[in-house]
């Protein structure tokens, strides 16, 4: 038996395990009986001692040595036939099945990753049984008995009598004419030879070896040989290990059902495994056979005894059932027979070390002492022959047929009609070439393999002719001297078997012999070029096999053709198919789909995948189906919807026949919808107390923020806290609410028990069809700090008793929406909160929900989506760390005090300058106290408290007091200035168990017109002891507004008189509403103070320069309608009072007002707003300088210490507003604008000096700028600072007449002057009058 799988040969061993000389056996039944207490005949007991380990020497006819490496003899019973065609079939297709391999290896190709096999087994053991299954050929020799082993026991009483019947059996063999099986390599003169078995146990060893003397003297000493086996006794534990297992073939048991391992029933079941439904793709209904395909092609031979007729044996082909195929008993010759029930055969088990010595010592002695010396003399004999009859033999017809002889043709008729005695030269001469191929002299084989090619073309005996070119081949690759010419031998040789013997069976073998020749010479396009030839409609099975290989030799080309190899292995796949091999099947089409994954050839993939969902489902590997119909429901897919509605409804059936028979499984994955999983956030939120319709609650962070001013919030925090304990650690750890893709989570998050969590999670729907996605619910595991484990997806899994399912729900509230109905590539995001009632870590595995098709209700499916940890890259200063995001993994700790902040309702739409007062409340919600609370405003320019211990700003403070030697700390100020302790209580306790607080504040609109947003952040400190991990907690709040302008106002510091110094003020006021916000806008112009150490307004002189616009309303009060403008000038007096009041009533002794238009409203309104004496008021804010939070230490000093002289004109108004297309309803505020004013003549406004958008020019822009303070430290001098269009002034209207007696009267020239107290003021029009 041929023996070539499952030891790893080489090329030059697999050909020589194909050649190696056959040796019959024959045994008598003692004999038999010898070998069957190991569990083995005696062909058995020598296969794995059957090569040589030394070399023995062959000599040719020129009397040369030859050293014979490695050779093996192949022992077979005489009695052994090879199977039918119906069996051999059924034994190519078992082979196939019974052998697999799933270990896999990885080849890098570029950036390709490709797994294949590291290992075929199942094309070994084909190759080997194809190989077996042949019936020996008369044009070839190498598969005919060279010599006979007759097996005697030293048992026998009467051993010569049983040696002369086994004689005279096989010479009855070797003497049949015409010869049949088993053939005989010489009929006429065959070696015996004798083997005496010893059993060891049994006794003496003295009367085997009379025996074996009386044979020696009969049949000859180099004939017989003697061995000893069986030294143990039955029931003795074998000392030896199984040798033997290795090369016994079992009849194979399926582990599989027949129905899930047999071919398809039709063509249409064929179809349906490897095409895709209503697809419009490559029409592979015309590649199907209408036979049935899971059968190989026929192995027949046209000298089969059983068959003669070779067209009778193919035409048989097509009548074979499956009834017939199950009816063949497999000869116990060909493969033994496995145990009932399953048992482990132990072989050699009465068999020692010595006994296995003994077993190779006879290999070898039989070898070197008969079996060579045999050949040798074959050798000279047919040496002899040939050289005799060449010179008698050769006639001139002959030579003349040699001359003209031409190549063979697929039409080529009677290609084997040539029939050669057996006594014939040409027969001869292929007969040496075989001997001496057998026994490694390779080269006289190739050169009488040479000889013969020549004489069987000249004959055209093309069958012979093609034995002939295939050995000499393969003798020039053994000889190591193969080059083109000899590899165009074989490409001959098969192409002479194919097209013009029309042999299959031996271009196989030819092909087979070729790929490994090739494969060593690496000529892997030519390997694989030679086995795709090969492949057939008829013959599935081995076509499946062939390009299997052939792409195995694409991808070992260099460069690798992987494209080659993929649509090889595809066709293989197909192929194995329709032969019935699934798993295989399933096999090739997964390593084909690792090269078509992510090129963009989406129909390719989705074949590829459709096929192996079949495939695995066939094989009931429903999970791998899973894997593969989910495949075809992704988003990139280019399948119609029609057709994705197709796949969706195959994989709920798969799905629900998963779940039916694996019921322990649970939950199972669901391939659609398909979760975003960098979307997924998780949001850490104290609860929001329930408050009245007059309060807001505090805003905190809403789960949809972008976090784009979280810097801006840690920054906040870390104020708060260094303010609260100035003592802490020096490294801060910002306060986390809200984990992202963006904000990841490197440590575990910390919720606090009875509080909401919050998760939103986006899903897209990726087929082009409506889905429902019903019952949706969280699903988690939380692990209590006692250890035990609770989960809800035991809920949805039915596995778990009623008592545990009510733990499980009192163990974390959920809330979401029930169902969500997703259109065709939509997505939507899910938000759920979840609150935990128990302590432990918590863990989010994601969601559940039943998928629904909308348009068929009853195709439904529930199962999970799972949310999976993604890996964040950390970059440190010399490595990058990949570290896990674990913000789906949540320490829950115990409860701990929370503090409620909710507002007074504000509007959202404010006008400029506009002042808000709010009420701000505070609320203990706990059952422990809560200790100092703080609160911190990103921009305290435009916040107040009502809070009289306000401290005085350095920018105030360092015009009464020098800050040179004063300590002052940057950051210090910077928190001072933004940061502010509430509820200030002798002891620490700010806020008992369930009290509550109110806190005034006011906000005040920016000058600027857009958005505005005030963020405020308070802090509250948890008393020792409460919670280990939390020390203190956070709340935030967002305001945002939307600020309208309104009030326009511009103010010029004038010289109002050179004689006495006396300055004023020229003032334009316009109501600047944008119509299309306000259907209403009545601004109240009250009063006009100002702020300054040197100077008070005169409340004496104030005068209305422009009043014709200012309307009357229906209770009496005047106001600026919308899109009005008034003036109005007053004058200045110098202050010489020195300041003796502390620093905190500094604002009382320098600010001064006027009256200007009074109104009840206006009162009314101001009656809510902060007074601008109050070191708290909006006059003290805009008076302070605020530091940024990266100003430097060096900037900070200069800017303490440095001076910026100014006087600050304070306007205060109010309004009635109503918004156009807003339910508002119209509403009175207040407000103050505030105007710094540093130059004389320098028209500024509330957003500084020189506005692009003044509304008039009042005065007549200086050559120079001259600063008021510089004017204020002249006593009378006042003409330098003055500003002369000529030498002419101009006086008021009602003083013409008096002339230079009221020097009060004058004011400095002011060239539209006169234009504003006589005309109107028209817009369109600019009047410039002058002297």
């Amino acid at each position: 038996m041929i023996h070539i799988t499952g030891h790893k040969y080489n090329a030059r061993e697999i050909v020589q395990n194909m050649f190696s000389p056959l040796v019959g056996v024959i045994c008598s039944p003692l004999a038999n009986e010898v070998c069957a207490r190991n569990n083995l005949s005696f062909m058995e007991m020598l296969q794995p001692f059957s090569k040589l380990l030394n070399d023995a020497q062959f000599r040719d006819v020129s009397d040369t040595c030859v050293s014979i490496k490695g050779l093996r003899l192949n022992f077979c019973d005489v009695d052994w036939r090879p199977p039918q065609t119906v069996l051999a079939r059924k034994m190519l297709n078992e082979a196939v099945t019974n052998a697999h391999n799933d270990e896999t290896k990885t080849v890098n190709i570029g950036t390709l990753k490709l797994k294949i096999p590291t290992s075929e087994p199942w094309f070994e053991h084909w190759r080997e049984t194809f190989l077996t299954v042949q019936f020996p050929a008369d044009h070839e020799f190498t598969r005919h008995f060279l010599s006979c082993l007759i097996v005697l026991s030293s048992s026998d009483p009467n051993i010569i009598e049983s040696a002369q019947k086994l004689t005279q059996r096989v010479h009855q063999m070797q003497s049949v004419t015409p010869q049949k099986l088993p053939k005989w390599f010489n009929p006429t003169n065959v070696l015996n030879s004798y083997v005496v078995l010893h059993e060891g146990s049994q006794g003496d060893i003295s009367k085997a070896q009379q025996g074996y003397e009386l044979l020696k003297s009969t049949f000859g000493d180099n004939k017989c040989f003697l061995v000893q086996v069986n030294s143990l006794d039955a029931g003795v534990t074998g000392e030896v290990p199984d040798y033997w297992t290795a090369y016994i073939k079992r009849q194979p048991k399926n582990e599989l059902p027949v129905d899930q391992l047999s071919g398809p029933k039709t063509p249409q079941d064929a179809m349906s495994m490897i095409s895709m439904p209503n697809l419009q793709m490559s029409n592979m209904s015309d590649a199907i056979s209408t036979t049935d395909s899971g059968s190989d092609v026929a192995i027949i031979h046209p000298l089969s005894p059983v068959q003669e007729n070779a067209t009778e044996a193919i035409s048989s082909k097509f009548s074979i059932s499956s009834e017939s195929i199950a009816s063949q008993n497999i000869n116990a010759n060909v493969w033994a027979t496995e145990p009932d029930g399953g048992e482990t055969v132990v072989h050699g088990a009465c068999l020692n070390a010595m006994d296995v010595e003994n077993l190779r010592h006879f290999v070898q002695d039989y070898t070197v002492r008969a079996l060579i010396p045999y050949a040798e003399q074959m050798v000279a004999v047919l040496a002899e022959a040939i050289t005799n009859k060449k010179g008698v033999s050769k006639s001139l017809l002959s030579a003349t047929k040699r001359l003209f002889s031409s190549k063979p043709t697929s039409n080529a008729v009677n290609q084997n009609a040539v029939i050669y005695t057996h006594e014939s030269s040409e027969l001869q001469t292929r007969k040496l070439g075989d001997l001496y191929f057998m026994f490694g002299h390779y080269n006289l084989a190739f050169q009488a393999y040479h000889q013969a090619k020549r004489d069987f073309n000249a004959d055209s005996a093309w069958q012979y002719y093609a034995g002939a070119l295939e050995m000499a081949a393969v003798s020039a690759f053994m000889l190591g001297t193969a080059y083109r010419k000899t590899f165009d031998y074989m490409e001959e040789a098969i192409k002479i078997y194919l097209n013009v013997c029309k042999l299959q069976q031996f271009a196989t073998r030819a092909t087979l012999l070729s790929m490994e020749c090739l494969r060593t010479s690496r000529l892997h396009g030519e390997a694989a070029n030679q086995l795709i030839r090969m492949t057939s409609e008829d013959a599935d099975l081995r076509s499946a096999l062939l390009l299997e290989q052939a792409s195995y030799c694409y991808l070992t080309t260099y460069p690798s053709m992987y494209r080659k190899y993929a649509f090889n292995i595809v066709l293989a796949g197909n192929r194995y198919s329709r032969a019935g091999q699934r798993k295989h099947a399933h096999r090739c089409y997964q390593q084909a789909y690792h090269v078509f994954e992510s090129r963009g050839w989406s129909l390719a993939e989705d074949h590829i995948q459709y096929t192996m969902a079949k495939q695995a489902c066939a094989l009931k590997r429903l999970e791998e189906a899973s894997v593969s119909y989910a495949h075809l429901l992704h988003p990139d897919s280019q399948q119609s919807a029609q057709q994705q509605i197709i796949f969706l409804k195959e994989y709920i059936q798969m799905h629900t026949e998963l779940i039916k028979r694996n019921t322990e499984l649970g939950l199972l994955s669901l391939a659609l919808p398909q979760v975003e999983q960098n979307s997924i956030r998780v949001l850490l939120s104290t609860p929001n107390t329930l408050v009245s319709g007059q309060q807001v609650s505090a805003s905190g962070i809403d789960i949809k923020a972008d976090c784009a001013d979280e810097t801006v919030w840690h920054k906040m925090e870390e104020m708060l806290v260094t303010t609260a304990d100035p003592k802490k650690a020096l490294v801060f750890k910002p306060t986390r609410f809200l984990y992202s893709k963006e904000y990841p989570a490197l440590e575990q998050p910390l919720a606090v028990q009875g509080e909401p969590i919050e998760i939103s999670v986006t899903v897209f729907n990726t087929v082009k069809c409506s889905i429902t996605l019903n019952g949706i619910d969280l699903l988690w595991k939380l692990q209590l700090d006692n250890g035990e484990v609770l989960s809800n997806e035991s809920i949805y899994s039915h596995t778990e008793e009623s008592s545990s399912k009510a733990a499980v729900a009192a163990a974390i509230k959920t809330q979401c929406i029930p169902a969500v109905v997703l259109d065709e590539r939509c997505e939507h995001t899910i938000f759920f909160k979840i609150t935990p009632k128990l302590t432990g870590l918590l863990n989010i595995i994601g969601m559940v929900g039943e998928v629904v098709l909308t348009a068929e209700p009853t195709a439904c499916l529930q199962g999970m989506l799972q949310f999976e940890a993604q890996q964040v890259r950390v970059k440190s200063k010399q490595t990058t760390q990949l570290l896990m995001d674990n913000k789906l993994n949540i320490k829950i700790t115990p409860a701990v005090p929370s503090m409620a902040v909710s507002f007074s309702q504000l509007p959202t739409n404010i006008i400029a300058g506009e002042i808000l007062p709010v009420t701000m409340t505070l609320r203990n919600s706990g059952i422990v106290p809560i200790e100092d609370i703080y609160l911190c405003c990103d921009q305290p320019r435009w916040l107040t408290l009502t809070d009289a211990d306000t401290e005085v700003p350095l920018s105030i403070l360092k015009t009464v007091k020098d800050l040179t030697n004063e300590k002052l700390s940057k950051d210090r100020e910077i928190r001072r200035q933004r940061v502010i302790r509430l509820l200030k209580h002798e002891n620490s306790v700010s806020l008992k168990p369930q009290e509550c607080a109110t806190v005034p504040l006011h906000i005040q609109a920016p000058y600027q017109k857009g958005d505005f947003t005030l963020r405020l952040l308070f802090l509250y400190a948890l008393p020792d002891g409460t919670s280990a991990a939390i020390k203190y907690r956070l709340v935030r709040h967002n305001w945002k507004f939307q600020v309208h302008e309104c009030l326009l106002s511009a103010v010029t510091c004038v010289i109002s008189n050179t004689l006495s110094g006396e300055l004023g003020l020229d003032v334009a006021i316009k109501n600047e509403s944008n119509a299309k916000v306000f259907t209403a806008s009545d601004m109240y112009v009250t009063s006009l103070g100002i702020f300054s150490g040197d100077h008070n307004i005169n409340r004496n002189k104030l005068y209305i320069t422009n009043q014709m616009e200012i309307a009357t309303g229906g209770d009496g009060a005047r106001y600026l309608p919308l899109g009005k403008s008034m003036n109005f000038q007053c004058r200045l007096e110098r202050n010489n009072n020195k300041f003796t009041s502390p620093p905190a009533k500094l604002l009382y002794e320098r600010v001064s007002f006027v009256n200007i238009v009074p109104s009840i409203n206006a009162d009314k309104a101001h009656q809510h707003i902060p007074s601008v004496h109050e070191m708290y008021g909006f006059l003290a804010k805009h008076e302070t300088l605020y530091f940024n939070t990266n100003i430097t230490t060096d900037e900070f000093n200069s800017a303490v210490l440095s001076t910026d002289p100014h006087t600050t004109v304070i306007l205060n108004w109010a309004a009635h507003v109503k918004l156009a297309g807003k339910d508002d309803a119209q509403r009175l505020v207040a407000g103050q604008h505030f105007v710094q004013l540093r130059n004389l003549y320098e028209t500024t406004t509330c957003l500084g000096a020189q506005p692009s958008h003044a509304v008039v020019e009042i005065i007549a822009k200086p050559q120079q700028v001259r600063s008021i303070a510089e004017f204020a430290l002249t006593d009378t001098d006042a003409q330098p600072f003055a500003v002369y269009a000529d030498e002419q002034r101009w006086v008021d209207d009602e003083d013409d007449v008096v002339g230079d007696d009221d020097a009060a009267s004058y004011w400095e020239l002011n060239t539209d002057y006169v234009g504003k107290r006589c005309l109107l003021l028209d817009e369109s029009l600019t009047l410039v009058i002058k002297a």
